[in-house]
């Protein structure tokens, strides 16, 4: 009996559905600014949209005399082996703590290995 197409396709595409997604957790931040009552965190890495889900982006803001830290982590979970090269911002926004004064308040951030301080970014999303 000769194989159909049907019944040598049939095994691979069940094999690309099978794949167990995984999932990865990012604390490192790319970029932070300060927008209004707000600051919003660009984490480090993208989106495919044929693969990834943004599962979970939290941010903390501590105002520690002046200096306004910023930590967060994204969750993203990855399905499938093959993706498409398209990137999305993984995003998020949190409260500023109190009322920072907007002239004195530096914004700083880092990554998860402690790297370096960076100043505000500004809000107008080129990085």
């Amino acid at each position: 009996m000769r194989p159909t197409l049907a019944s040598m396709v049939l095994p691979l595409l069940m094999g690309a559905c099978g794949d167990k997604p995984t999932t990865d957790t990012i604390t490192s931040i790319q970029a932070a600014c300060v927008d209004g009552d707000e600051v919003r965190v660009w984490f480090a890495g993208c989106l495919s949209s044929s693969c990834d889900t943004l599962t979970s982006a939290t941010c903390d803001a501590v105002d520690e005399g002046g200096v306004l830290r910023v930590t967060g982590t994204a969750e993203v979970t990855t399905q499938g082996t093959v993706c498409t090269d398209d990137c999305g911002f993984i995003v998020t926004t949190c409260a500023i703590p109190g009322d920072p004064d907007p002239t004195t308040t530096i914004l700083t951030f880092g990554g998860d290995d402690g790297g370096p301080v960076l100043e505000d970014a500004g809000c107008d999303g080129e990085f």
